[in-house]
């Protein structure tokens, strides 16, 4: 059965598979940055506008929310979805951002793992909203398995990360803080798509 089966429900889907595009726009831009940091003059301020169309895509959605009598999903649900999406535009800008403070000018093999991690979950957040839109939630558990067995892998590559500024710290201290902290964003990135499908399992359980 369609969730968003009649016009105004409609309204709801629209906005949430905007807001996961932007999610997946933005983890393709931060994928090329963390590639090539170079880009940052570029791909910095493209990646900061996004940030501000997830804000814009979020207030739309609250003011959906107050002005409908009957929702499709739980009004909470709704909110939370929302926020939690706009939660993760906000991780991937710090990340970029902090690119851009701390002057990295060279990628390396974690930065080039985080954004393929990264645009995977993207792709599977989106896919999972449309299958939320369609009603197909025994089809979201695949979907969420997906996204985390990859925010795992970004566990996993911290911790072979900051493993291995640990080994060269002593040589460059400012280099250790600096990156640490960057890896640090980006792992809290994923743990934030995470938290998106933590809560499209709530919304399974309640329509179980």
């Amino acid at each position: 059965m369609m969730l968003f089966g009649n016009i105004r429900s409609q309204q709801f889907y629209e906005l949430l598979r905007q807001a996961t595009e932007n999610v997946a726009e933005v983890a393709s831009m931060l994928g090329r940055l963390l590639e090539e940091p170079t880009l940052y003059s570029d791909l910095g301020p493209a990646i900061k506008e996004l940030e501000s169309k997830g804000d814009e895509l979020t207030h739309r959605l609250f003011e959906r929310i107050n002005k409908t009598f009957a929702t499709p999903l739980d009004r909470g649900d709704l909110a939370a979805l929302g926020v939690a999406i706009d939660s993760v535009v906000d991780a991937m800008e710090a990340a970029a951002a902090r690119i851009g403070i701390y002057r990295v000018e060279s990628s390396d093999k974690h930065f080039r793992a985080f954004a393929q991690i990264l645009r995977a979950q993207a792709t599977e957040l989106v896919a999972a909203i449309d299958l939320l839109a369609g009603g197909k939630l025994l089809e979201i558990g695949e979907r969420i398995r997906q996204i985390n067995t990859l925010e795992n892998h970004g566990d996993d590559e911290l911790r072979l990360a900051l493993s291995e500024l640990y080994d060269q710290g002593a040589s460059d201290p400012i280099r250790f803080i600096t990156m640490k902290e960057i890896y640090e964003t980006l792992e809290e990135a994923t743990d934030q798509v995470e938290a998106v499908v933590n809560t499209l399992e709530g919304v399974i359980m309640k329509r179980a």
